[in-house]
């Protein structure tokens, strides 16, 4: 019951303690990668006053601020290195110049425990230095054969090149960035960090101080200092300064056992980092976007800030390219089912009953038939258009006002079956199938008659002209 109280109390004492002076928010590292997009992560410490990171704090009190923008992107997830277990790549620097030969067991089993301590996804290096600085271990899951080798360090040498023996762990980090021989990189977690165990002393390194301070810093790689000297301890002030100026801390160990100690609290230090994963809203175009981190206090007008250029990977995203070609796609064909279901259906092929060719829509009066017709009859006036002509061919040509003649008249004054041409060869009789009004030939009414060339054929208002150049002659007609 009194644990249960106790951690509430820290829950709610988390966000004040954060947010008072002296407290610093820092971003260690951004990881925004293709194969996790959009998701991005950032690795954050958040120290108090006095040097220790703050635990407990809630999701709902970080920001995420990208571009210069005012709305804070959506935070997805907020969680610890140690609760994410997505591991840390450590590189330890140890001294192992005939100066800590005295110490070297205690060094050795020290770095040995907390090797073997780390989780299961964090990677370990080990690089030495004295004359020279040499790579004891490269990075490596493998903790028990990093700490078997680091066991087996000579320490030896009145030299103690330590700006060199940094540089070289740095240089662990870029060989791991960029491609090996079979192209791929060395994948290691994002989250980084230095340990070095040394007296602050160097004597002759090829690389200067301030190199090693901007290259940690470019590549964001805090420096954690365990400070021991078995002789001078004024040079431990050169650890503070390294370690201040590349994020990390700076652990005093006056006497042998602390050197452990000293590990024990860096680890805790790391493990402690807070891992957080939003949905960014950035382009994947491969430049450099400003991103800043921030925790605020509902009610409070103070804030811990901290700001980051991040390169965005720069693909080309296949599967949202794909989904919008595909809806795309299913519109097109959606439109063309449509088109095709509400399109108006063309109309029937109608085939001319006398020669039995397929006509064309607009076609009323078979064209092939008029063409090759001897006789046709002509519209001059009355039920349509002056000077349509109709085609006279076949057995028998039908004029009437029903829908089952030949020749259709709506004309009121004539009859459903009004009157047949009969035609014979070169003879064409004209006929009345007992129409009401009847038929007349050049105004005479007729049941039926030879017809000639030039013929006027009344049925009710409607006329027509007779044209043939072999219809029957004058002496063969009936009057």
């Amino acid at each position: 019951m009194k644990t249960n109280l106790w951690t509430g109390l820290l829950a709610l004492c988390a966000p004040v303690a954060a947010l008072a002076a002296g407290a610093q928010l820092s971003i260690q590292q951004v990881q925004a990668t293709q194969n996790r997009w959009p998701h991005v992560r950032a690795y954050v410490n958040v120290i108090g006053a006095s040097g220790s990171p703050i635990q407990g704090l809630s999701q709902d009190l970080f920001r995420v601020y990208e571009s210069g923008g005012n709305d804070s992107s959506k935070v997805e997830r907020v969680e610890s290195l140690e609760a994410a277990q997505t591991g840390a790549s450590i590189v330890i620097v140890i001294q192992a110049s005939g100066a800590m030969m005295g110490i070297q067991e205690d060094i050795k089993k020290a770095v040995s425990a907390f090797v073997n301590g780390l989780g299961e996804k964090d990677q370990v290096a080990v690089v030495d230095y004295g004359e020279t600085p040499e790579i004891v271990a490269p990075f490596s899951e493998d903790k028990g054969d990093v700490a078997g080798k680091a066991a087996k360090i000579t320490f030896t040498g009145r030299s103690f090149l330590l700006y060199d023996g940094l540089a070289q762990a740095i240089q662990l980090y870029a060989a791991a960035a960029s491609p090996g021989k079979g192209g791929a990189q060395t994948l290691l977690p994002a989250a980084k960090a230095i340990i070095l165990v040394s007296d602050g002393r160097d004597n002759g390194s090829a690389t200067d101080v301030e190199k090693v301070i901007s290259d940690a810093a470019k590549r964001r790689i805090p420096i954690h200092a365990v400070a021991h000297s078995e002789l001078d301890q004024d040079s431990l002030a050169n650890l503070e300064m390294i370690a201040r100026r590349t994020g990390g801390t700076y652990r005093p160990a006056p006497n042998v056992d602390d050197i452990n100690k000293s590990l024990t609290v860096i680890k805790d230090y790391i493990n402690k980092m807070y891992v957080i994963q939003w949905k960014t809203r950035l382009p994947h175009d491969g430049k450099d976007h400003k991103i800043e981190i921030a925790m605020e206090n509902e009610g409070s007008s103070t804030s811990l800030k901290s700001s980051i250029l991040v390169r965005t990977p720069g693909f080309i995203d296949w599967l949202k390219i794909g989904i919008i070609a595909a809806v795309i796609l299913l519109l097109v064909i959606g439109g063309v089912a449509i088109y095709i279901v509400t399109r108006p259906k063309p109309p029937p092929t109608r085939f001319c009953p006398v020669c039995k060719r397929a006509q064309m829509p607009e076609w009323d009066v078979c064209l092939f038939c008029l063409k090759s017709a001897k006789a046709r009859l002509i519209m001059q006036k009355g039920a349509g258009p002056k000077g349509k002509t109709w085609p006279l061919v076949g057995k028998i040509v039908s004029l009437g006002s029903g829908p089952e003649n030949s020749i259709r008249i709506l004309d009121g004054a004539v009859s459903g079956k009004h009157a047949g041409v009969a035609i014979d060869g070169n003879k064409f009789e004209i006929v009345d199938l007992g129409s009401k009004n009847g038929v007349l030939v050049n105004g005479k009414r007729t049941p039926r008659r030879f017809l000639r060339n030039g013929d006027v054929i009344t049925l009710g208002m409607t006329e027509f002209k007779f044209e043939s150049a072999i219809a029957a002659a004058d002496d063969e007609a009936e009057d």
